[in-house]
């Protein structure tokens, strides 16, 4: 569904804005807007969308109400209010899923050596394998929950936001810590505790897996940009803006950036006459580089987020209308669903970027697809998920892609981690009730055939819209039932189900997540919104944070 929502973009000396297309989560698409330099203050000019208020009903979907938009807001010292809530994404009641014990342990592998124990702290068990990959070093465990002295405190705290059941916590106190384990792979160094222990991660190891993958984080803190140019950042990027950013980033405790690549594929990749993308340039390549290159500078990394669902939205030309959907919205589509075509991405474009960018300082993952569930049709008698876009492709087309996209990138570079977006739990778990995963191992080989096609860690979405048997906040990471590590990769810099603002990174590691992306440093609920939650973690922390990338 096309649902137009309210960008902001905050400037450090003024406010540049933007109308722009939503998803259906509230996060909107984007158009082009204005831009405008970075002061200080670390605030940014931006032409995308936002995630805000808003909402309506799609076509060949289902509609939504417009969103809830929480009581109050949040705010933080010398922050931007939050601009109303988010838009529902499926308009569908979602049931209450059961509570899996932890994640269970497959056959296989073998876990690295438990660490030494702090006061206080729990014995590090290791981390759980795969057949593929190398260990990551034990990871540190830590009192979760408080802020050490020094810490940056908002004045005020958090007000208004949704109550919720406030954050639960997974049964027993130990940590999973170590990475996995493959052939070739060296032994993860033990982790140590220290005082309190951290509560268990989700997931527990599968057979198999992925290759590469060695540089996965224990807790990946940091959050979304998640541009500075919608769709446009390459191959000309801000380099002052984005060098604000990461600086402000990495002082308040981030050390991962989450940021679109392609988004739409209006700028790039780039397509022939034919429809084929193109031969990458040598400028795109020097694009990313240079943002890689800002982000090592300021000691903070990049997960790359090469497509979106915005590939299907207006502003990619598409109509909803195959008679009037111009070249852009055609050849996407092409991408999506004709082997030649993808084919013709993964030779000409992605396997050359990835090899170029091996090694490169500054890169800590790729993801494939922001919330491509966005652009799914409904499954046979209105099953979901249920896509948004203006124009839809079929399900299995999005997990094919992700599948040969990943074995592409593993094939180039076998050491960085792959993942894709998923817009909310219900595809993205494993045995909870009404949920699936899309993102399997055996889901997406079993669509694309690509036997290293799979993900090394999953990342989903979450806000109050998705309903409460979604949240990463009153749900440990172990009742997702997932194999891999878990990194909620947006959420709303907010307070949200009973967690106050200034904990929400807190409780996210607590929780047993591997990582926290707040959306987002230009939109919704822009910097200083996440920055004291994020030093907050930081502060208790700082071992752990410090050890990423």
């Amino acid at each position: 569904m096309k649902k137009p929502l309210l960008f902001v973009a905050i400037l450090s000396l003024g406010i540049g804005a933007c109308a722009a297309g939503g998803d259906g989560t509230g996060k909107a698409d984007a158009a082009a807007g204005s831009t405008g330099s970075a002061g200080n203050t670390g605030g940014i000019a931006n032409s995308g969308g936002s995630r805000g208020s808003g909402g309506a009903a799609s076509s060949g979907g289902i509609a939504v109400t417009g969103g809830s938009t929480a009581s109050g807001g949040t705010s933080s010292s010398g922050g931007a209010p939050a601009t109303g809530g988010t838009t529902n994404s499926g308009g569908t009641t979602r049931t209450g899923g059961t509570s899996s014990s932890g994640g269970t342990i497959a056959t296989g592998g073998t876990s690295s050596s438990g660490g030494t124990t702090g006061t206080g702290g729990t014995t590090v068990t290791g981390g759980s394998t795969n057949s593929g990959g190398t260990s990551g070093s034990g990871g540190t465990t830590a009192a979760g929950g408080t802020t050490s002295a020094g810490g940056f405190t908002s004045s005020g705290g958090a007000t208004g936001g949704r109550t919720g059941t406030g954050g639960s916590t997974t049964s027993g106190g130990t940590t999973a810590t170590g990475g996995r384990t493959g052939t070739g792979g060296s032994g993860g160094s033990g982790g140590t505790t220290a005082a309190g222990g951290r509560t268990g991660t989700g997931g527990s190891t599968s057979t198999g897996g992925s290759t590469g993958s060695s540089g996965i984080c224990n807790f990946a803190s940091g959050l979304n940009v998640a541009w500075v140019q919608f769709a446009g950042d390459v191959p000309n990027p801000n380099l002052t803006t984005f060098n604000t950013i990461f600086k402000n980033t990495y002082t308040y405790g981030g050390r991962v950036i989450r940021w679109w690549f392609h988004t739409n594929g209006t700028v790039t990749p780039g397509y022939d006459s034919s429809g084929m993308t193109q031969k990458i340039p040598q400028s795109h390549i020097d694009g990313v580089k240079a943002i890689l290159n800002a982000a090592a500078t300021n000691k903070v990394a990049i997960t790359i987020s090469l497509w979106s669902f915005d590939m299907l939205q207006a502003d990619a030309t598409c109509t909803g209308n195959a008679s009037t959907t111009t070249t852009v919205c055609k050849n996407n589509h092409a991408l999506l669903e004709q082997d030649a075509n993808r084919q013709a991405y993964v030779d000409n474009y992605l396997t050359p970027l990835v090899t170029a960018l091996k090694g490169t300082p500054g890169l800590y993952a790729y993801e494939i697809f922001n919330e491509a569930e966005g652009m799914m049709q409904s499954g046979a008698n209105g099953a979901q998920p249920w896509g948004w876009a203006t124009e839809r492709t079929p399900t299995t087309a999005v997990q094919k892609c992700v599948n040969w996209f990943a074995a592409a990138i593993h094939a180039a570079d076998p050491t960085v981690p792959v993942t894709t977006g998923a817009q909310t739990f219900d595809y993205c778990s494993s045995g909870v009730s009404g949920k699936t995963n899309y993102y399997s191992d055996s889901a997406l080989r079993s669509v694309g055939g690509k036997q290293t096609g799979t993900l090394d860690f999953y990342e989903v979405h979450y806000y109050t819209s998705n309903g409460a048997t979604d949240s990463c906040f009153t749900n440990p990471a172990s009742h997702w039932g997932l194999d891999k590590k878990l990194v909620m990769g947006e959420f709303a810099a907010a307070a949200t189900d009973g967690v106050a603002l200034t904990a929400l990174y807190t409780n996210i590691y607590n929780s047993g997540y591997n990582g926290a992306w707040a959306w987002s440093y230009d939109a919704d609920w822009p910097w200083p919104d996440m920055q004291t939650p994020m030093q907050n973690l930081y502060s208790a922390q700082t071992a752990t944070v410090n050890a990423c990338p």
